[in-house]
């Protein structure tokens, strides 16, 4: 198995070697490409307008989405980290949440929409997934905070039910999982062995 991580510090190295990647410096060596965490994806990208609190990347983004056709057109697995789930949640017709409560740097619990299991990971986004309707749910948490978009040049606000953690789009082979396992400790290790199953489970 062999990942190429797009746009990622040595700690994304570090996690994929820990699950059993060689990391390669060629996207068309690889096994899976890793998208990772940083700037909000552009609004334009999913038809909103920019909320205030948005801060995008666009040339990240363009980067981003030629790599994303690559590997569609290659038949390579993608996961997203964070910003990288977010990306590959807009490159697959969803949208984004551009601005959420209750998230950023709060750690709480996500349930798995299979199983019910519980897994206590890190939180660090002000953003979050508006899936399309071809995304697979994989996990949610039930934070109940504020959730922001814009439509029609408005910033529309609701109470959140469900907060979409992680999203699976099966026709490009897309895991886009909104946590941190790269984080390193002791209390994370429940999250990395549910993310190394994941991986397993839908990309591999």
């Amino acid at each position: 198995m062999r990942a190429y991580i797009i746009n990622g510090d040595s700690a994304y190295r570090a996690l994929f070697t820990k699950l059993g990647f060689a990391i390669t410096n060629s996207l068309g060596d690889a096994t899976l490409a890793v998208f990772t965490g940083g700037a909000d994806v552009s609004p334009h990208l999913y038809g909103q307008e920019m909320h205030p609190r948005t801060f995008n990347d666009t040339l990240r983004d363009e980067q981003e989405r030629k790599l994303f056709n690559e590997c569609v057109e290659r038949k390579i697995p993608m996961v997203g980290i964070c910003r990288g789930g977010q990306f590959l949640n807009v490159m697959n017709g969803g949208a984004m949440y551009q601005h959420v409560t209750k998230h950023a740097g709060q750690d709480h619990l996500i349930t798995d929409a299979r199983t019910g299991e519980t897994v206590w990971v890190t939180s660090t986004h002000h953003q979050m997934f508006k899936p399309s309707p071809e995304a697979v749910l994989v996990a949610f948490s039930t934070l109940h905070g504020d959730r922001e978009w814009v439509d029609n040049g408005v910033i529309q606000r609701e109470q959140s039910e469900t907060d979409y953690e992680c999203v699976f789009y099966a026709k490009t082979r897309s895991l886009c999982f909104q946590p941190h396992p790269e984080f390193g400790g002791h209390d994370y290790s429940g999250m990395v062995d549910y993310f190394s199953r994941l991986v397993g489970e839908f990309l591999m």
